[in-house]
């Protein structure tokens, strides 16, 4: 426990890795404004009420997925199943709830079903040393067909009224998800850093030799992150199908792409250490921006995932090139 506490106190490394966050925090946000700014220099409509709101209605829903995924990103690990099970969780619970469940049991279970899958892809990285990457790829495919299963179960029929009504709770005339998206961020930003339990992930990121010297239980906090990572994209999926109304086999296509752009995009780096939920949400604000202005601009639909793919590619290449050293080591 001494060794643990000489390392959390240990400021001298963690103000260097503070400063690099900051700095991403700081550039996706310039970048935002930026956008924004050009945005609404170019069309009388983007900074309409009604299409402001759009825009973070949209990652009001979908930030639940990025949360346990920039935690894992901090750890150093990914998982590409996000969207799989984004697209389960909603399918299994109108299944449920079609069968007469009652809502609250239903997105339990949904809810639990979904979290096993990131315990399961937690052990198997930690237990028997596999790529994340890898394991989550296969856990995406096998996940993903289960969603085939129950949204085939729920072709042509409509989930139920309060199901529907789920994504559409308002206070006032502003959506809950979108009131909640505000605190739990700020929330879990501040636990995030303040937090000693949620500051052990950047030191596993950094090093996990380190960590593991210094008495950090390294496997297991990386088995609990990787089920709060199915988790927080379980409870986006379900909020996901609400909002439509109908289970749809393409719910979270390509999510998992958009949440890595997003993290990245916000400081975060596939070699671990680094990473700050509120700047994961503006990156994902900056690529709901783009579709937007896009879609404003009646481009084509194929050429938008074409942008976000090589704004991809561009961060990864970034990022790379600036953790050259901790690849060569």
């Amino acid at each position: 426990m001494q060794q643990v506490a000489e390392l959390i106190n240990s400021s001298e490394d963690i103000e260097k890795k503070n400063f690099s966050i900051k700095l991403g925090a700081l550039t996706i946000v310039l970048l935002t404004i930026g956008l924004f700014t050009i945005m609404g220099l170019l069309s009388d409509t983007f900074f309409s009420y009604s299409n402001i709101y759009t825009i973070f209605y949209g990652v009001s829903i979908e930030y639940f997925a990025v949360i346990g995924f920039t935690m894992l990103l901090i750890m150093g690990e990914v998982d590409l199943s996000v969207g799989s099970v984004y697209c389960f969780a909603g399918a299994l619970m109108g299944v449920l709830m079609i069968n007469k469940m009652p809502m609250m049991p239903a997105m339990l279970i949904a809810l639990f079903c979904s979290a096993c899958f990131g315990a399961v892809t937690g052990f198997l990285v930690t237990r028997f040393k596999l790529n994340s990457m890898m394991i989550t790829i296969g856990m995406m495919a096998l996940v993903r067909g289960l969603a085939w299963i129950f949204v085939r179960m729920l072709f042509g029929r409509t989930l139920p009224r309060n199901y529907r009504a789920l994504a559409r709770v308002k206070i006032g005339n502003i959506n809950v998800t979108v009131i909640v998206l505000i605190i739990l961020v700020i929330a879990l930003e501040i636990f995030l850093h303040r937090s000693t339990i949620f500051r052990k992930m950047y030191f596993v990121g950094e090093s996990i030799k380190t960590a593991r010297i210094y008495g950090i239980k390294a496997d297991l906090i990386k088995v609990i992150v990787f089920t709060i990572s199915s988790l927080t994209a379980a409870m986006g999926g379900i909020l996901a199908s609400s909002r439509i109304t109908h289970a749809d086999v393409t719910t979270g296509d390509g999510l998992e792409f958009k949440m890595l752009t997003a993290a990245i995009l916000g400081g975060a780096s596939l070699f671990g250490g680094r990473g700050s939920i509120l700047s994961s949400v503006v990156g994902l604000i900056f690529l709901a921006a783009i579709v937007n202005g896009m879609i404003i601009f009646n481009i084509e639909p194929l050429l938008q995932q074409l942008v976000i793919g090589v704004i991809l590619i561009l961060s990864v290449f970034i990022d790379t090139r600036l953790n050259r050293n901790k690849l060569e080591g």
